[in-house]
């Protein structure tokens, strides 16, 4: 199966740079950019987000707790 895909990042996409490719030459990781690294970094990302907002809502009901007692 052939996709019809643009090599730039401009939009809308020069006819120069549109080309068909294959569907398993799209979905490899490495030709899409997906490497480790990136990998880490998002899952790193995502992990400090849901940590921090754990945080702040622990935080936030001890101090409505705390106010509640005065």
């Amino acid at each position: 199966m052939l996709v019809f895909t643009c090599t730039t990042e401009t939009n809308p996409c020069p006819p120069s740079e549109q080309v068909w490719i294959s569907l398993e030459t799209l979905l490899d990781p490495a030709l899409v950019g997906i490497t480790p690294e990136l990998v880490l970094k998002v899952i790193s990302w995502g992990f400090g987000f849901v940590l921090s907002s754990f945080l702040i809502g622990w935080l936030l009901s001890i101090a409505v707790g705390m106010v509640r007692k005065f």
